[in-house]
C-alpha cells in the first residue's frame, strides 16, 4: 500500500512541473526536491517504520496545497473563479486521502500493539484528552485493574513500567516535561485518543478483557450514576467541588457492586461512608487531598485491596489497628495534611509482608524496628525522625532492597542510593551525603539550613532534579550556589523560601548541563 501511494504522489507531482503556468516557476526547485526525497524513502521503504508513510504524506499535502495557493495568487482576474474552485476541489481530495491514510496507519499501528498493551492504551483513553496522570499513579492502577499479566520473578509494577515505556517510544503516550515537576506525569497523544474513543463508539474495538470499556467511568457528579445501568469497575471523580459527606447512597448504587477502582482524589468529601466495607473487590482507594478525618472500620473487610492512598487527608494522624488484616496490601502512601508530619503507625506493621510502597510514616517506638521486616519495600519515607531511633531504622533499612529507596532525616544510607528526600529541620547538611555519587534526585524540605546546602550538593556528578523546599534560610545566594563546573547534570532546580531576597550572578562554566 505503502509503495502504491508514493507512485500515487510522485505522478501528481510530476504532473505539477511539467505544467507551464508561471506560478511554479518559483516553486519548481522545491517541488523537485521532495520528489527526489520521496523517490529515495520508496527505494528504502521496506526497511522503514509505517509510520514514515504518515509524515511523507502530510508533507506532500502541505507542498502541493502551498503550490495550489501560490498560484491561484498569479492568475488573473478571469481565471480566479476557475482557480478557486480547482483549489477547492484539490483540498477536498487532498482531505480525504489524507483522513483515509491516517486512519489506516492508526489502525495498522494498533493491531501491531500487543494485546497487554492495547489494553494500557484503550485504558488511558478513558481520561478526558488532555488529561495528565502521575505515572506511578497509572502503574498502580494498571495493576490493580488486572490489566498487567503476571511473569514468575518479576513484578507486576516493573512489566506495567515497561508497558508505559513502549507506548511511550512509540509515540502513542506523550510525558508533560512542563508541568510534571519530580514526578512524570502522560496522557495519552490527541491523534490516538480520538482515534481509540472513535472506533469504540463505533463498536469496531472492544477491550481484550472481560470488563467493558463503559465498566469505567470518569464522572464529575456521582447524580450521573443515578441514570446508568451499567456495572462499574472503575469509578474516578473529578473536578468536584461540591461536599457530599452525608450521601452515602451512591456506594450502595448497584452499578457500584463490583467496583475494583474507587478515585476521590481532590473531592470535598468529609468522611468515607462504613459500607464501603461492602465493596469486596476494591483494589484501589484514593483518598488523597480529600477532608476525611477517619477510615471507616468497613475497609478491614476489603481483603483485596492493594493501595491506599490517604496524602494530605484531613486530620488523619494515626493508622487504625484494623489496616493491619489487608495483607494484600502493596502501596500504602500517608502523609499528615496539617504540620506536615507522618502518620503514626500500629503496632504489628511488619506483618504486612507484600508492602511495595510505605512513604509518610512516623518510626517512633517500635516501628523503626518493625518496618525492618518489610523485606519487599521498594520505597520508603520517614518523617519526623528523632535521634533515640536513628539507629534502629539505620539496621532495618538496611536489610532492605535499596535502590529505589526514598529516605528522610539522618542516619548513613547505602551508596547505590539513587533518590534522597529529607523532610524536617537540620541542623546542619549530613556529612555523608557528598558521597552519595550514585545520586540522581535530592529533596530538601523544610530544613532550614543557615548553611547553603549547594556547596556540597553542587559535587554530586549525577545529581539531576533538586529541590529545595524551605531548605536554605540565608537571604543571599551568591557564586558559591555554583562554582564552574558544579552541578554537571543538573536539568531541574526548584526552589522556595520566605528569606532569599537577593541571588548574584553565576560564575562562567557553573551548570554546563
Amino acid at each position: 500500500m505503502e509503495k502504491s501511494l508514493i507512485v500515487s504522489y510522485l505522478q501528481k507531482l510530476e504532473s505539477m512541473l511539467v505544467q507551464e503556468k508561471a506560478a511554479f516557476a518559483e516553486a519548481k526547485d522545491q517541488i523537485e526536491k521532495v520528489v527526489n526525497k520521496l523517490k529515495e524513502i520508496g527505494e528504502l521503504l521496506d526497511d522503514k517504520e509505517t509510520w514514515i508513510n504518515e509524515k511523507v504524506e502530510v508533507l506532500l499535502s502541505e507542498t502541493i496545497q502551498r503550490v495550489t495557493k501560490f498560484d491561484c495568487s498569479t492568475t488573473s482576474e478571469d481565471d480566479s473563479e476557475e482557480c478557486n474552485k480547482s483549489c477547492h476541489c484539490l483540498n477536498e481530495e487532498q482531505t480525504s486521502a489524507s483522513s483515509s491514510s491516517k486512519l489506516s496507519l492508526l489502525q495498522s499501528n494498533y493491531s501491531n500493539l500487543s494485546e497487554c498493551l492495547q489494553n494500557c492504551l484503550m485504558y488511558c483513553c478513558i481520561f478526558p484528552e488532555n488529561f495528565l496522570i502521575h505515572k506511578g499513579k497509572l502503574i498502580r492502577l494498571l495493576v490493580a485493574e488486572g490489566l498487567i499479566k503476571e511473569k514468575e520473578g518479576r513484578l507486576m509494577e516493573d512489566i506495567a513500567d515497561e508497558h508505559i515505556g513502549e507506548l511511550v517510544n512509540k509515540g502513542l503516550l506523550e510525558i508533560d516535561d512542563e508541568l510534571s515537576g519530580n514526578a512524570t506525569k502522560l496522557q495519552v497523544t490527541s491523534i490516538y485518543h480520538e482515534f481509540c474513543l472513535r472506533q469504540i463508539e463505533e463498536g469496531k474495538f472492544k477491550f481484550s478483557t472481560s470488563v467493558p470499556y463503559k465498566a469505567r467511568r470518569v464522572v464529575t457528579d456521582l447524580d450521573m450514576l443515578k441514570t446508568d445501568n451499567s456495572q462499574l469497575c472503575s469509578l474516578f471523580l473529578i473536578e468536584n467541588e461540591t461536599p457530599f459527606e452525608e450521601r452515602s447512597e451512591w456506594l450502595k448504587l448497584e452499578v457500584a457492586k463490583f467496583l475494583r477502582v474507587l478515585d476521590l482524589e481532590g473531592t470535598k468529601i468529609k468522611s468515607l461512608p462504613n459500607v464501603v466495607g461492602d465493596l469486596i473487590h476494591l483494589r484501589y482507594l484514593c483518598l488523597k487531598d480529600t477532608e476525611i478525618t477517619e477510615l471507616p472500620e468497613g475497609l478491614v473487610n476489603l481483603k483485596d485491596l492493594q493501595n491506599l492512598d490517604i496524602r494530605w487527608c484531613g486530620y488523619i494522624a494515626e493508622l487504625p489497628k484494623f489496616v493491619l488484616s489487608l495483607s494484600n496490601l502493596r502501596h500504602l502512601k500517608m502523609l499528615k495534611n496539617y504540620g506536615v508530619c507522618g502518620v503514626k503507625l500500629p503496632l504489628g506493621i511488619g506483618c504486612l509482608r507484600n508492602l511495595l510502597t510505605l512513604t509518610g510514616m512516623d518510626p517512633s517506638g517500635e516501628i523503626a524496628r518493625e518496618i525492618g521486616n518489610l523485606t519487599e519495600l521498594r520505597r520508603l519515607g520517614v518523617m519526623d525522625v528523632t535521634e533515640d531511633v536513628i539507629n534502629e531504622l539505620s539496621s532495618s533499612i538496611m536489610k532492605m532492597y535499596t535502590e529505589k529507596l526514598v529516605l528522610v532525616e539522618s542516619f548513613s544510607p547505602p551508596l547505590s542510593l539513587r533518590k534522597l528526600k529529607l523532610e524536617g529541620v537540620l541542623e546542619k547538611i549530613p556529612s555523608w551525603l557528598g558521597s552519595l555519587e550514585r545520586l540522581t534526585n535530592i529533596r530538601l524540605g523544610y530544613s532550614h539550613l543557615m548553611e547553603n546546602p549547594a556547596l556540597v550538593l553542587q559535587l554530586l556528578p549525577n545529581l539531576k532534579d533538586l529541590t529545595l523546599w524551605h531548605a536554605y534560610d540565608g537571604l543571599k545566594m551568591g557564586k558559591e550556589f555554583c562554582k564552574a563546573g558544579g552541578f554537571p547534570k543538573l536539568e531541574y532546580l526548584t526552589m522556595a523560601s520566605e528569606f532569599l531576597e537577593e541571588w548574584t550572578e553565576l560564575e562562567e562554566g557553573a551548570l554546563p548541563s
